[in-house]
């Protein structure tokens, strides 16, 4: 079930750029363990091929400055193992000037236009579609304005194809003064188009990087490649745990077909079982030095036990982690004043999908993930935990474990969100930018109720 992917903005060509150099290099790990449709089940999902049968990404680009698309090209052939076509790009010679009002409403009827008829070429040449993935940051003009555009475009023109976006959240910190308007702007036009958003936050990549990989001078591209691991871990090609134990993968009989049963709009029919609720988290362990590898040895009992815990505590990484959380804690409760809303001690999940890699899978015991008590009450049970597996070691890891999941986690920085930018707002603060491209004070107004009644929804769950 192939994938096009849309890459936006800045933040979304490099990441696409990383992302589809994982996706590649993983896929080409290990070919005699892996079993026999690994590689070809993923180069098919995610890449086309040219007349000499290089894999050419599934993918455009979009940016409105040329700079940052020339370089993806360009770093994408100097790899010599796959690149873009040079027909799949749109960009122009301006860009949006962190400007969500002119990303939206000044370049995107245009571009999300043509950008549109790229993505559907794309389509046409999918035996079989899985869906679309577009790479967007919500921080800047293009990613969030032109990106939010194209996505509405693409749903016009595409209703019954899951669309899945994916986003990065800005440092807390500040990157772009007016980034929590682009933000509130983009998350809620996306919650009526988008069939799932996956949320990565910087802060949590540049701790990742400074912790773990034990990185001194950290770049975007460090943090690319750390966000780049961690979705590869759920999209590259998996099957249902219960279908692994009884079909070797080995002898490839029936793989191609259970590789379609985790496919990336099988993903969405399992973590967004509501219209309300689409904001997944990703977590992923290990993750440490390269050279580290051969001198590490994990069991999944312990894998397992700590990403269950960063689950329950919306953890980014295990150092540091509170172990005093736990689900026999139902009558501890926290309350949040902004919204006049308690929620309990740790994090109420709706959906979870767990994905396993690497040996011994049948070794790995996942019930604690199926506690009823992790879930909510509203959630029926058949949604409450799915598991993939595949016996692959997954980019050099001889064991790894991914958890995406719908939940309460999402609660912390939405509200924050809108605490901030509701100060900027009630002092009219850089209003005038906005209204210039016509996005209005009750445009915006609206946006904030509809922000807030995601958080409220997440915030009701028992």
């Amino acid at each position: 079930m192939s994938v096009v992917t849309v890459q936006l903005g800045q933040y979304g060509n490099q990441i696409g750029n990383s992302l589809f150099s994982t996706l590649l290099a993983d896929s080409a790990l290990e070919p005699a363990k892996s079993g026999c449709c690994y590689e070809r089940e993923s180069v098919e999902r995610f890449f086309d091929r040219d007349k000499a049968g290089k894999p050419v990404a599934r993918a455009v680009l979009v940016d409105m400055e040329p700079k940052v698309v020339q370089q993806s090209l360009i770093e994408a052939a100097r790899s010599k193992k796959w690149h873009y076509s040079e027909n799949s790009v749109y960009c122009q010679n301006r860009g949006s000037g962190n400007n969500w009002a002119n990303g939206y409403l000044n370049y995107g009827p245009k571009a999300s236009e043509k950008v549109s008829e790229l993505v559907q070429k794309q389509l046409e040449r999918c035996d079989r579609v899985g869906g679309i993935l577009t790479l967007m940051s919500v921080a800047g003009g293009t990613g969030s304005g032109v990106g939010t555009r194209v996505t509405e475009e693409l749903r016009d023109m595409n209703p019954r194809t899951i669309l899945v976006n994916q986003l990065v959240w800005p440092y807390s910190s500040g990157e772009v003064i007016v980034q929590g308007y682009n933000t509130l702007l983009t998350l809620s036009h996306l919650y009526k188009t988008s069939d799932a958003i996956v949320v990565l936050y910087n802060d949590q990549l540049q701790k990742t990087c400074s912790q773990l990989l034990k990185l001194k001078h950290i770049s975007f591209g460090d943090m690319n490649k750390v966000a780049s691991h961690a979705l590869a871990s759920v999209l590259q090609p998996a099957v249902p745990l219960d279908c692994y134990k009884n079909v070797s993968l080995s002898k490839g009989n029936s793989e191609s077909f259970l590789y379609s049963m985790c496919s990336l709009s099988e993903l969405v029919t399992l973590l967004c079982p509501h219209h309300h609720y689409k904001l997944l988290s990703l977590k992923c362990i290990p993750q440490m030095p390269d050279s580290y590898h051969a001198y590490t040895n994990y069991l999944w009992a312990g894998l397992l036990k700590h990403l269950r815990q960063m689950l329950l505590t919306n953890a980014a990484i295990t150092e540091g982690m509170d172990w005093t959380i736990s689900t026999d804690q139902l009558s501890h409760q926290r309350h949040i004043p902004d919204i006049d809303v308690t929620v309990g001690s740790f994090n109420k999940s709706l959906a979870n999908l767990l994905v396993l890699r690497g040996s011994d899978l049948q070794t790995a015991n996942v019930s604690p993930f199926q506690e009823a008590k992790i879930y909510s009450v509203n959630t029926p049970s058949m949604f409450h935990l799915s598991t993939w597996v595949h016996q692959h070691h997954f980019n050099k890891y001889e064991k790894s474990a991914s958890v995406l999941s719908n939940n309460q986690g999402v609660i912390t920085p939405l509200n924050t969100l809108c605490q901030q930018t509701w100060q900027m707002f009630t002092s009219r603060a850089y209003l005038h930018q906005y209204a210039r491209y016509g996005v209005s004070e009750e445009d915006i107004l609206n946006c904030f109720v509809s922000v807030e009644q995601v958080i409220k929804n997440y915030a009701t769950l028992t």
